[in-house]
């Protein structure tokens, strides 16, 4: 009998919308997508590393939306952070953030959320699951 299989991105996906969802409907209209997006994926962070604290998108929601860690961090962090990314899609969320939280790293860590962000809500729009922040 084969094993029930783990969860994929594609599932992790199914379930972010379905916190997006609820938090969309129990904040209203007070936030954007994105920011809700973000709220939700820093919560699922907080699971893993509980001295993280998200730092709040309002400047970041108007900002273009970008897959490339901040410049301010070193091409080492960068890279990392690129892998942890590759992670999260080649096998499942948790398995991404488990790696991030190995590092002990906050500014990894910050940068990693915003990222995952910004490629996560690219997906969500791309379904046509949520609209594009104006």
């Amino acid at each position: 009998m084969a094993e029930a299989s783990p969860s994929t991105i594609q599932h992790d996906i199914m379930e972010l919308e379905r916190l997006l969802e609820e938090k969309r409907a129990a904040l209203g209209h007070e936030k954007s997508e994105k920011e809700i997006l973000h709220e939700v994926v820093g919560e699922k962070i907080q699971k893993h590393v509980p001295q993280y604290l998200p730092q709040t998108p309002s400047a970041k929601s108007s900002a273009p939306i970008t897959t490339e860690p901040p410049s301010y961090l070193s091409q080492e962090l960068k890279d990392r952070i690129n892998e942890i990314v590759k992670i999260i899609f080649d096998k499942n969320l948790d398995e991404g953030i488990r790696e991030a939280a190995k590092s002990g790293n906050m500014a990894l860590i910050d940068a990693f959320h915003d990222i995952l962000t910004d490629e996560l809500y690219n997906q969500l729009l791309e379904k046509k699951k949520i609209d594009k922040v104006e």
